[in-house]
C-alpha cells in the first residue's frame, strides 16, 4: 500500500478515536480494568533486543519469545496482557491495531499515574492542515496632511480600511468554510459509527439517546446529529471502506452526499 494510503487510513482511525473520547467514556472505564494486567507485563516488554510500544511490536515480541528457553515467564505475562487487550477491543468493536495501540498508550500512563485511570490522556485528534489566510490588500489612500481638506480625513481613511478588512474577512471565512465542510462531515460520521458500533445504539435512536445522555458540546449542541437511518447506515458503510485502504478524499466525497 502506498504511503499516502497508509496515512489516510491512519488518519481515518484518528477521527474515530477522537469520537470515542467525546461520546463513549465507558470504553475508558472498561480499559482501566486492565491496568493490573498491564503492570504485570510491563517489566517484560522493555528488554534488550525489543521494546513493546504498540500492537504490532507486541505481536513481534511474542513471536520472538515463543520457544526461547528461559523466557517462559515473560512470554506468559505478555501473552496474558495481549489476550486481555484483544478481548477489550472485541467487546467494543475496536479490535484493530490503531485503537489497540492507542489503548496501550493510555495504559502506559495510567500504570504510572493511577489517579488518571479511566480518563483519556492521549490526544487522538485527526491531523488537519488549516489553509493559510488570503493576503490582505491595503487600499490606497492619501493620509491627511496638516489637516487639509484636499488630502481627505482620518475618518475617510478609517472607513476605507474597515471596508477592506471586512472584504478580506468575508473572503477568508468563505475559504475556511469550504475547507472545513468535509472535515466536519468526517467527524460527524465517525460519531455515528462510534454510537452505533461501540455503544450499540440503534440507527433510529442515535440523536435521541445522545440528547438523553447529555452528549452535547460547549454550546449545547447534541454531538451526534440526527439523520435518516438509511443515511446513517450508508455513512457507516462508507467509513468502513475508508479503513479498508480506500482513498480518504474519495471517502470524504461519498460521506458528504449521504
Amino acid at each position: 500500500m502506498k504511503d499516502s494510503e497508509v496515512w489516510r487510513r491512519w488518519n481515518a482511525w484518528r477521527y474515530v478515536l477522537h469520537a470515542v473520547t467525546e461520546v463513549a467514556p465507558e470504553v475508558f472505564e472498561d480499559l482501566a480494568r486492565l491496568v493490573p494486567v498491564y503492570r504485570e507485563a510491563a517489566p517484560h516488554m522493555d528488554r534488550p533486543g525489543w521494546y513493546v510500544y504498540d500492537w504490532e511490536s507486541l505481536e513481534e515480541a511474542l513471536e520472538a519469545l515463543t520457544g526461547v528457553p528461559g523466557y517462559e515467564e515473560p512470554l506468559a505475562k505478555i501473552r496474558d496482557f495481549r489476550e486481555a487487550l484483544l478481548a477489550w477491543g472485541r467487546r467494543w468493536n475496536l479490535a484493530h491495531p490503531e485503537p489497540l495501540g492507542w489503548a496501550m498508550e493510555n495504559l502506559r500512563v495510567w500504570a504510572k499515574a493511577p489517579e488518571l485511570a479511566g480518563k483519556p490522556v492521549v490526544y487522538t485528534g485527526p491531523v488537519v492542515v488549516i489553509p493559510p489566510p488570503p493576503p490582505f490588500r491595503v487600499p490606497e489612500f492619501d493620509p491627511p496632511i496638516y489637516g487639509g481638506e484636499k488630502t481627505g480625513s482620518w475618518a475617510k481613511v478609517e472607513e476605507r480600511l474597515r471596508q477592506a478588512f471586512e472584504s478580506w474577512l468575508r473572503e477568508y471565512r468563505a475559504l475556511y468554510e469550504e475547507w472545513a465542510l468535509p472535515h466536519r462531515e468526517l467527524l460527524k460520521h465517525a460519531r455515528w459509527w462510534v454510537a452505533h458500533k461501540v455503544k450499540g445504539w440503534s440507527l433510529r435512536t442515535l440523536a435521541r439517546r445522545a440528547r438523553l445522555e447529555g452528549l452535547v458540546d460547549n454550546e449545547g449542541r447534541v454531538l451526534i446529529e440526527e439523520a435518516a437511518p438509511s443515511a446513517v447506515a450508508k455513512a457507516i458503510a462508507s467509513w468502513i471502506r475508508c479503513w479498508a485502504g480506500a482513498n480518504l478524499s474519495l471517502c470524504v466525497l461519498s460521506l458528504m452526499f449521504t
